[in-house]
């Protein structure tokens, strides 16, 4: 359980929050902290002048070829992140006065780069959290001993269903049961090396899960599966539709009708109920009938409005070394806002190989665009949708130029990224 804090207020009506509040959040003095009432308190969002998260693309090769990845509609070049690169990475964050955390994911699999252990090895003898992401395919015996000898932190492997039939009609591939028994030598070995809790030792496991309309069904079987292989942590993330046939497949059509004209709808507040048949009914159609729900104190349906990258203190480094503001820019793709069409172009602040990380983090441009998305100073173009500018990122009705963020679907809650 989260540990509870509690700030001060001077004679001036200042808060003063306490230092170990202050260190873990990265505030320092001057920060400008934006803060916004949140049912019947606040919240007090992170500053974004500090850089917490990495996301390291190693490759955007992959070794499977998945129905839902937009790799399928990709015209790109592919390759391997060079060992210089990577180097020269890892040297720009010793230039930073904290440790973020390195998320080795992207749009390829990881433990495909030759090197991926060599590079997970080198960035915990620096000090730094280290998590990754894998279809689990090349989890391997001798992996899965290296990142419990290496301590890696958080591993997330993907996961859409929970019987062979169901991931195999989703990823394309029979690689069901490998992955399982690749899960469960994991699980033994950490047992034998830490003792027999999910929560002890390394690496955390957690499951990523791409929910669709033809496995929706195996969400909570994927649950339990992931509970007994150790998991303590899943993520959940609606399909990003590339084309029309996953159009149809996706979950979210009428979810962002739910949170436009909220001010003028009425407000339900809702206790604790066992989840059962007659309860879950009142409820999908209370959420239906528009009304704004609340439960416990915080509302169910509300517009997010919110850039998890920019939450996180994110920065994405794709395998060439350029660098985006998040994963979703690092590539030119396609969405849809509705039925319609949207690309969405790929957007970058520099390059490694150019600019060190903390030139790039500091730029007078990068700080004041992180600072708009914080704000999410937007046309809103994924509820509007009714102009040619919602046809692509590159401007706004708002006078926004690229990267115009209205139409994300990750900025509307609707797409997740562990």
């Amino acid at each position: 359980m989260t540990k509870s804090h509690y700030a001060k207020v001077n004679e001036h009506n200042e808060v003063i929050l306490p230092a170990r509040v202050a260190e873990e959040l990265g505030i320092v003095p001057g920060d400008e902290l934006r803060i916004e009432p949140n049912g019947h308190g606040i919240y007090i969002h992170p500053p974004v002048n500090t850089l917490k998260r990495v996301y390291v693309e190693v490759t955007n090769k992959c070794n499977l070829n998945c129905s839902t990845c937009m790799r399928n509609v990709w015209d790109v070049k592919f390759g391997y992140m060079a060992e210089d690169t990577f180097e020269r990475i890892l040297a720009n964050l010793q230039e930073l006065p904290n440790k973020p955390e390195i998320f080795f994911g992207g749009y390829g699999e990881p433990l495909s780069h030759p090197r991926i252990l060599d590079m997970i090895q080198r960035a915990r003898e620096l000090g730094h959290h280290v998590s990754l992401i894998t279809n689990g395919i090349l989890l391997t015996e001798r992996v899965a001993n290296r990142l419990i000898e290496l301590k890696l932190d958080m591993l997330w492997v993907s996961l859409d269903g929970a019987s062979p039939e169901c991931y195999m009609d989703v990823r394309l591939g029979d690689a069901h049961s490998l992955i399982v028994n690749n899960l469960k030598y994991l699980q033994v070995k950490k047992y034998q090396a830490f003792g027999a809790s999910n929560w002890a030792g390394y690496p955390k496991l957690g499951i990523a899960f791409v929910a669709m309309k033809r496995n929706i069904h195996d969400l909570n079987e994927v649950i339990r599966l992931g509970s007994r292989l150790g998991a303590v942590e899943f993520s959940i993330s609606n399909v990003l539709a590339h084309d029309h046939t996953l159009l149809d497949e996706n979950l979210y059509m009428h979810s962002l009708d739910l949170v436009v004209g909220q001010e003028i709808r009425p407000l339900v507040r809702m206790p604790l109920m066992d989840i059962r048949s007659d309860t879950m009914y009142a409820l999908s159609n209370t959420l239906k009938n528009m009304n704004r729900l609340e439960l416990t104190g915080s509302l169910l349906n509300q517009n997010t409005d919110q850039c998890p990258f920019v939450e996180r203190g994110s920065i994405a480094i794709r395998w060439d070394g350029m660098v985006s503001p998040c994963l979703p820019l690092l590539y030119t793709h396609t969405h849809f806002l509705d039925d319609r069409e949207r690309t969405s172009r790929e957007y970058f602040v520099g390059n490694v190989h150019e600019k060190s990380l903390l030139e790039i983090w500091k730029d007078e441009n990068y700080s004041a665009l992180r600072k708009r998305l914080q704000d999410f100073d937007f046309s809103p173009c994924a509820f509007c949708n009714s102009c040619e500018m919602a046809n692509e990122n590159l401007e706004d009705c708002f006078g926004n130029l690229q990267p115009a963020c209205g139409g994300c679907l990750w900025a509307r809650g609707l797409i997740r990224c562990p």
